[in-house]
């Protein structure tokens, strides 16, 4: 069963590990490292700037290095880094994370990001997760244009919707379209249950996969394509990614040689949109044509749009 920590380090130490992308993190007692294994999960926070900078997987267990500072090293695969302007203040958190006690929120909250290495419940990760990933999807002036910006403030005023940032609103439309057409669906779906990628949103026919989705607003083009290629793998016969347009150029650039070019899709905002609205609107008149149950009425009922 996986864990969940909070790594600390200080601004300095945070630079180092951006220039190895994130490939390790280091201890300097065998005591703290030795409880972290393969397939935990991790957020690591920079202790002086008080914020939360990125979010690893853990490949390995510990191995130990003579004459380093941190000779007690864990391997990590980086699943989401926030750039410079985006690192989240974790202040924001402290009142909403379970494993600060209540005189620490209150006086002194800054003790429980003191160590090095700290076990955290999976409910505090899943909200750190959340907050930062929230920091990933502001949009940006991109060359979709007028009907690209027209698009995401429809949906962000969709009443329909109830996700708080863009990425789960449409996340939120494409489960929603799926569950309508009557196959099984998920956001933050397993590849497989035994799994460690997940994908934003899969449509399954009964337990047969059948649609994998990503929706790449912010956040690593690459390791999006690479979730969808570990989808197709495991015989999901379609996959999507739903991209700004501005950022196609790179998409094409980055699977020019990749065999996944062949089964991927990739959809722009406002086509989502629109089959979102367009759809719900299909489908609630067609289940009205085809309604065959007796319902006893005074008049004729008229259906509008």
């Amino acid at each position: 069963m996986s864990e969940y920590w909070l790594f600390s380090t200080s601004p300095d130490n945070f630079e180092g590990l951006k220039e190895d992308n994130f490939s390790s993190f280091g201890f300097k007692s065998r005591k703290s490292a030795v409880g972290v294994a393969a397939g935990d999960k991790c957020v690591i926070y920079i202790s002086e700037l008080q914020k939360l900078g990125v979010i690893c997987q853990v490949t390995s267990g510990y191995k130990e290095y003579e004459n380093e500072e941190y000779p007690f090293r864990v391997e990590t695969q980086p699943e989401l880094i926030l750039a410079d302007e985006e690192l989240l203040d974790v202040k924001k958190l402290i009142p909403l994370l379970g494993f600060i006690t209540p005189n620490q929120k209150a006086t002194r909250w800054g003790l429980a990001f003191h160590y090095s290495l700290r076990r955290i419940p999976e409910e505090d990760f899943q909200l750190i997760e959340s907050e930062m990933r929230k920091r990933r999807e502001v949009p940006t002036p991109s060359v979709g244009g007028l009907a690209e910006d027209k698009a995401v403030q429809a949906i962000m005023a969709e009443p329909s919707l109830e996700g708080k940032s863009l990425h789960d609103r449409i996340g939120e439309m494409l489960e929603t379209i799926g569950s309508r057409m009557q196959y099984n669906t998920y956001t933050r779906h397993k590849v497989t249950p035994e799994h460690a990628v997940e994908l934003d949103v899969a449509w399954l026919r009964g337990k047969n996969p059948e649609v994998a989705i990503e929706i790449q607003i912010g956040g690593n083009i690459v390791e999006a394509k690479d979730k969808l290629a570990q989808a197709r793998k495991f015989n999901y016969r379609k996959v999507i990614m739903v991209i700004e347009e501005s950022q196609l150029p790179r998409l094409n650039a980055i699977v020019k040689f990749d065999e996944l070019v062949d089964w991927l899709d990739a959809w722009s905002i406002q086509s989502v949109y629109k089959l979102y609205a367009s759809g719900i609107s299909f489908l609630n008149l067609y289940e009205r044509l085809t309604e065959s149950r007796y319902k006893k009425k005074t008049e004729v009922e008229f259906v509008r749009e």
